[in-house]
């Protein structure tokens, strides 16, 4: 069974760094100091999304919500295990459903070049060259609803 959270507690925060540790610091070798930031905070204008499958956190999103109508969307991951399950999609899915209805129509993201087919399979779009963030190679994606 699949549930999506939007993170309300401390406890639901801390696992969604968590997956954010396991995948952005000690995977990929992003350093901390850029992984997390001034709006991993309860009280920030994100809201962080916890996906959890059998009960256990296994994914995570940060939405930063930019302005009425427009929300980025941050630190997308899974843990390696879950990543395609059909879980990030139905994550997309989630947070676009959510936040459309709130009043949000475009949602956008600096996508990891190398995930840029999920993206485009989910309806996001191409907007930049690629470009170096973390020392990963990035574009930035978007999706008008």
């Amino acid at each position: 069974m699949t549930e999506f959270k939007i993170v309300t507690t401390n406890d639901e925060l801390e696992a969604a760094l968590n997956i954010r540790r396991n995948v952005f610091i000690n995977e990929m070798g992003v350093p901390e100091n850029i992984e997390l930031d001034e709006f991993d905070t309860p009280d920030s204008l994100c809201k962080h999304i916890l996906v959890l499958y059998n009960k256990k956190a296994v994914g995570t999103a940060r939405c930063n919500l930019i302005s009425d109508k427009k929300l980025k969307i941050q630190r997308f991951c899974f843990l390696p295990e879950y990543r395609k399950s059909g879980l990030g999609k139905l994550l997309l899915e989630f947070i676009e459903t959510t936040f459309s209805s709130e009043g949000y129509n475009y949602f956008f993201l600096e996508a990891k070049f190398s995930v840029q087919q999920f993206y485009e399979k989910c309806g996001y779009k191409t907007v930049s060259d690629i470009f170096i963030e973390a020392n990963v190679p990035h574009i930035k994606m978007e999706k008008t609803i």
